[in-house]
């Protein structure tokens, strides 16, 4: 695995050369905030710092929310909001590039008047870009229900939808993922590995040389079943498509792609309860296998990497728990070794980081977590200073803590989700 590598972007040599910060151990934490209410989440940031997630609002006079969710840009000055389409409440921001320019999805409610009954209130989700306010994506005949994920600098964009892929057919449209050129304004729906109108694909990244990342259905060689495979599309040449391998069959979810075509997901444990074990992937060395980085603790069966940088990096979460307690802490791997980031960060940080999302060049990590009872976005800052020893009466195999599993399930009430697999 290339790890640490020491080819790094001027941007993270200038970072560490001004401020004195190294890319490594102990980090500074910094509470990114919200839209003044008592839930932030952060999932991705650039090269600058700046990062992009979702807040709820203030409560009014009358004791309600102003708003359960809208998109947020992280950055240093005061946090933005990034608003919502007409006739919308929610939306979220999910990616950013460098240039600060964000992508991802809001919602318009429409009233359908129904003959003999009372309105109904539709809800429609729009992929749309957040740059010097928000707009939707061109709109394409026959796909709906759009999400975009993840934007790089050539302003390539990917996401997902509802696609019919023959409307004169009597198959209903299925979520197909999308490569949106924000240039011409062009979209190429993604087929399924599985070449059939009734599977499904998804993306989910896309780095600054144009190879989007993926998964979707793919057939089980010799028999009539299907898994779950990943793959990677070269948008200079889209029939260039590299498949990653699979093991034992098993459905395989890539999250994230850098510069050097290494890729991070998860992979589903056969006979357990959707738990799964984060995997790393170099597609540019010829390798059939994944490289699994495991757990906490080989009891602790379940781990998830998100995002990794151009230096191999690798964030995410993983349990630090039985499974049945579903308690998650965020991790940094590196060094070959997966490191709970709560034993990172000052001993009195009143904080328990539950995941991290992203991480940049200069090895700046955003994810979210719990302070003081409520959903916060957080910002680690790499210090270079030795890891503090922290005395407490703590189980020490408990690792940090995490947001109780039924405080995140919150999030499905005000319509604040992330579709998964």
């Amino acid at each position: 695995m290339k790890q640490q590598r020491f080819k790094k972007t001027l941007l993270a040599s200038l970072l560490t050369l001004s401020t004195g910060l190294a890319l490594s151990a102990p980090y500074e934490i910094v509470d990114l905030g919200g839209l003044d209410g008592n839930y932030s989440v952060a999932y991705k940031l650039n090269e600058l710092g700046v990062g992009v997630g979702v807040a709820n609002g203030p409560r009014n006079e009358e004791g309600s929310r102003d708003f359960f969710g809208h998109a947020v840009k992280y950055q240093q000055g005061g946090n933005q909001d990034l608003g919502v389409l007409a006739d919308g409440t929610v939306s979220e921001a999910i990616g950013i590039n460098s240039s600060g320019v964000a992508v991802g999805y809001a919602n318009v409610l429409t009233e359908v008047v129904r003959e003999g009954s009372d309105p109904l209130i539709q809800e429609n989700n729009f992929a749309v870009i957040f740059d010097s306010g928000i707009e939707k994506l061109v709109e394409k005949e026959d796909l709906t229900q759009t999400r975009a994920v993840a934007i790089n600098d050539d302003s390539l964009i990917v996401g997902y939808g509802q696609f019919d892929v023959d409307p004169d057919d009597e198959n209903d449209a299925v979520d197909r993922g999308f490569i949106y050129n924000n240039n011409d304004q062009s979209y190429y729906m993604v087929p399924s590995l599985a070449d059939e109108a009734t599977r499904k694909s998804y993306m989910t990244g896309i780095n600054n040389s144009g190879k989007a990342l993926g998964f979707s259905d793919a057939p089980v060689p010799d028999t009539e079943q299907y898994t779950i495979k990943s793959f990677i599309i070269d948008t200079n040449n889209q029939n260039a498509v590299t498949e990653l391998p699979i093991k034992d069959n098993r459905a395989t979810f890539a999250h994230d792609i850098n510069l050097y075509d290494e890729v991070v997901g998860s992979v589903y444990i056969s006979g357990s309860r959707n738990n799964q074990e984060a995997f790393y992937f170099d597609a540019q060395s010829g390798s059939d296998e994944l490289t699994f980085i495991g757990f906490f603790r080989s009891d602790f069966t379940d781990s998830r990497a998100r995002a990794i940088n151009d230096n191999g990096q690798i964030v995410g979460r993983a349990l630090i728990s039985a499974p049945t307690l579903n308690e998650f802490a965020a991790f940094i791997y590196e060094n070959d070794e997966m490191k709970d980031l709560n034993d990172l960060v000052p001993c009195d940080s009143g904080w328990k980081l539950t995941e991290a999302t992203d991480i940049n060049n200069a090895g700046q990590i955003v994810g979210f977590g719990a302070k003081d009872g409520e959903i916060r976005a957080f910002r680690l800052d790499p210090t270079g200073g030795a890891i503090e020893s922290c005395d407490t009466e703590e189980d020490n195999n408990s690792g940090g803590g995490s947001v109780p599993f039924l405080m995140l399930a919150l999030l499905a009430l005000f319509g604040l989700r992330r579709k998964q697999s």
